[in-house]
């Protein structure tokens, strides 16, 4: 069986007590054992207390702006299902976009989180945009015939009407009479 491992944080009080018991003349490895840290982490502690004693430990990274609070509060309440369909992908696309030109201080990962869309999901949709498909006269050929085959025959499936449709003379997928039967 498999645990999993998550970060353990440690307060900026532990940090000055480790560093202070090594200051006292114990061993690294003896305060590694006894509060149950990788010698390595104590030995970092101590650098950067070292470093700057005023700044060391002060909390984990940038604090959030007032505008970042409100603009994820507002999103989470309008943010749709991660079930919904591709179609509310290039939404949230489209939404991203809108962010960024309208907020000059706003970045690319900051607004993908915000919406709840993965940054390589973003820039898929931004490098490979949706391709209008125009249908040609073969392509409503196609559908009229499968239509006409389901008329005739209801309890066809795609596999069937695939079939059907290769005696007719028509090279077709059974992947595109499935699209095709679906829309």
């Amino acid at each position: 069986m498999h645990m999993r491992k998550t970060r353990r944080h440690f307060t900026r009080e532990f940090k000055l007590s480790v560093i202070a018991e090594l200051g006292a003349g114990k061993s690294i490895a003896q305060v590694a054992r006894e509060h149950g840290i990788h010698p390595s982490m104590s030995f970092r502690w101590r650098i950067e207390f070292n470093e700057n004693p005023d700044t060391a430990f002060r909390g984990n990274g940038k604090r959030q702006t007032e505008n970042a609070r409100e603009q994820r509060k507002a999103i989470s309440q309008i943010r749709p299902d991660k079930r919904d369909s591709k179609r509310n992908t290039r939404e949230l696309f489209k939404a991203i976009q809108h962010d960024l030109s309208n907020d000059p201080n706003l970045s690319i990962c900051r607004a993908c989180q915000l919406h709840g869309l993965s940054r390589s999901i973003y820039y898929k949709l931004k490098n490979h945009p949706e391709p209008a498909h125009p249908e040609t006269e073969a392509d409503i050929d196609l559908k009229n015939q499968i239509r006409e085959i389901t008329q005739r025959f209801p309890e066809y499936g795609y596999r069937r009407i695939t079939k059907e449709l290769k005696n007719r003379v028509y090279l077709v997928n059974h992947k595109r009479v499935l699209r095709i039967m679906q829309e």
